[in-house]
């Protein structure tokens, strides 16, 4: 899978992005890890394979924006 940088935050790519993936139905995103043990409880199971992260409603509304 190749991957495109479409939004961040900053520019040395330590901070919640969104990038763009070379499949049409997938972006991926860039955030911390959620750890918080009760807020893992709530979502119930999690498969292995998967993980949840947090990212600012900020950084999801400039990608909405633009035009994805």
């Amino acid at each position: 899978m190749r991957l495109t940088r479409k939004l961040a935050g900053c520019d040395d790519g330590t901070c919640p992005a969104v990038w763009e993936t070379d499949d049409p139905e997938m972006v991926a995103v860039q955030g911390s890890r959620l750890t918080d043990a009760d807020a893992l409880a709530d979502l119930g199971k999690i498969p292995g394979h998967e993980t949840v992260v947090l990212v600012p409603r900020q950084v999801l509304a400039e990608y909405r924006a633009d035009g994805r």
